[in-house]
């Protein structure tokens, strides 16, 4: 009995004591999968598969990161979950083949089903068909209690998760300890086109049918809050920048349309999703999230915005987006492209940090910040680090280090992650163009959240690979900044405070402000 009650208290100790967010996530993605594909298993978001000692390194996570059990066990309150209909570059049978070798490659890569795979690859395949799809799974599971075992398959809790819409008092929904509120986000403007690969690469969707399915989303119950204009692959609306390293940067296709810039038809989406211009008043706006965007299209983007957001409050700005980033320590994003991402030579240069324009320069983080905007911190190994970081990693630790995670390894992975936040405030802290007052600077850390991008195909780093490791990656983080040294890094803010707006209240806050009560 007692050691049963143990396991509860230990269970949902960050229910009680910390709450966590997650501003970028892909709950739905893998069972939504296993669902369509009409598989009896793995295809409910509760279903719990965890990690064992020997796949904390994966490059392939073969488990899942951010099921619904595993927020409830870590302590999760709210999430964004990003719904994604798969971009069918990925599973091209041109480039990776049809036939049994290819779709188990395929499956270890993405962890699903062979049916759903081969759904992707169909003509048939549209994106629009299988973002409703997805969205309608979700709201289906909202509301319903489920229940939460332990180790011994005991139920603990009954938990349910509640799907967020705008005008709901997030505080009272919230206030139940066994509620997980979920943000609706997307990842790739195909999501709103009626056609596939093929129909995008020669020209032949409507824009006229695209513009009438984002007006219908808005309409929804619970619309997205934001969405990527890009993602890995071209969507015949906006230039996208490199994400995926070699070779498979070039088998699957990245290439076309890297680089590129917002087109005409992308520049009327982006004014639909905002409610601009001819489109003013056609319902609640839907945030631009420029992960992933090309430079050139976030250059031409931010401009805009700049524009909007002149001389007006933070409550009617339109705030900049990046969801799931990392520091780049490029200057800026025209530097960032000096040297192109596509030459191999530039990654095996860098040191720190990740140098790819998929980060954040330091006159971008100046955008954010004056727009009053959000970023969340990637957990994907590679985006966090540089080739030096990476390859002093993997001389100082062995396999049996991460498979134990020594707490040497989650020291290292712990100070690389603060690394990257003290590099984006860093940028603030030392602005000329942010003045000299230092109330105003320590909004930077208003700004600062979580955006994992778990269960989107990632390679996590190996110290903290699922929700349940928030409470452990809090503790580290508070570690760090209580150092004196750092002291002066918190611009007038403790230790606790500022953590506790990396974990949760940043998410919340930037939720209800431009979401909930729009």
């Amino acid at each position: 009995m007692l050691r049963r009650f143990m396991k509860r208290l230990n269970m949902f100790k960050n229910n009680i004591m910390k709450k966590f967010a997650d501003i970028h996530c892909h709950s739905g993605l893998h069972p939504f999968a296993y669902k369509i594909a009409g598989k009896k298993r793995n295809n409910n978001v509760w279903d719990y598969d965890p990690p064992k000692d020997r796949q904390r390194d994966s490059k392939y996570p073969e488990y899942s990161q951010a099921d619904f059990t595993s927020l409830a066990k870590g302590g999760v309150k709210l999430i964004y979950v990003s719904i994604y209909p798969i971009e069918q570059g990925w599973f091209d049978p041109a480039i990776i083949k049809t036939g049994f070798l290819a779709d188990m490659a395929a499956k270890m890569i993405s962890r699903v089903p062979v049916k759903f795979i081969n759904m992707v690859q169909s003509d048939d395949y549209k994106y629009f068909d299988f973002f409703t799809k997805e969205y309608d799974y979700l709201l289906d599971g909202s509301g319903k209690l489920h229940d939460v075992k332990d180790e011994d398959k005991n139920i603990v809790e009954k938990y349910k998760y509640v799907m967020l819409k705008p005008g709901d008092d997030i505080n009272a929904i919230l206030q139940d300890d066994h509620t997980i509120g979920v943000i609706v986000t997307a990842e790739g403007a195909q999501s709103f086109i009626s056609g596939n690969e093929k129909n995008i690469e020669n020209g032949s969707f409507k824009l006229d049918e695209t513009i009438k399915n984002i007006e219908d989303v808005k309409k929804w119950d619970c619309p997205p809050f934001f969405i990527s204009m890009s993602h890995h692959f071209y969507n015949g609306l906006c230039g996208h920048t490199r994400s995926l390293p070699a070779p498979a940067s070039v088998l699957l296709k990245q290439t076309i349309g890297l680089n590129e810039p917002i087109n005409a038809k992308g520049k009327k989406v982006i004014d639909c999703l905002l409610a601009l211009n001819e489109f003013e008043g056609n319902g609640p706006r839907i945030l631009i999230d420029t992960k992933h965007m090309s430079v050139a299209a976030r250059q031409e983007y931010y401009a805009k915005v700049r524009e909007f957001n002149d001389g007006k409050a933070d409550p009617d700005k339109i705030p900049i987006v990046v969801s799931h980033t990392a520091y780049a320590d490029n200057k800026s994003m025209t530097a960032a492209i000096e040297w192109p991402d596509t030459e191999e030579n530039k990654y095996k240069a860098s040191g720190r940090f990740n140098n790819w324009s998929i980060n954040l320069s330091d006159d971008e983080i100046m955008e954010v910040f004056n727009s009053n905007g959000i970023m969340g911190l990637n957990f994907d190994e590679r985006i966090l680090a540089g080739f030096d970081t990476l390859d002093d990693y993997q001389e100082a630790y062995t396999k049996r280090d991460i498979k134990r995670n020594s707490d040497e390894v989650r020291d290292f992975w712990a100070q690389q992650m603060l690394e990257n936040i003290l590099g984006i405030v860093g940028v603030v802290k030392n602005s000329v163009q942010a003045g000299p007052d230092l109330a105003g600077k320590a909004k930077i850390w208003d700004m600062i959240a979580i955006g994992t991008d778990f269960d989107g195909m990632i390679n996590p780093e190996d110290a903290y690979i699922t929700a349940e490791e928030f409470g452990a990656f809090r503790e580290k983080i508070l570690k760090l900044l209580s150092k004196e040294k750092l002291k002066d890094w918190l611009l007038g803010l403790s230790p606790d405070q500022v953590v506790d707006k990396i974990m949760y209240e940043n998410a919340f806050n930037f939720a209800k402000m431009y979401y909930l009560n729009p």
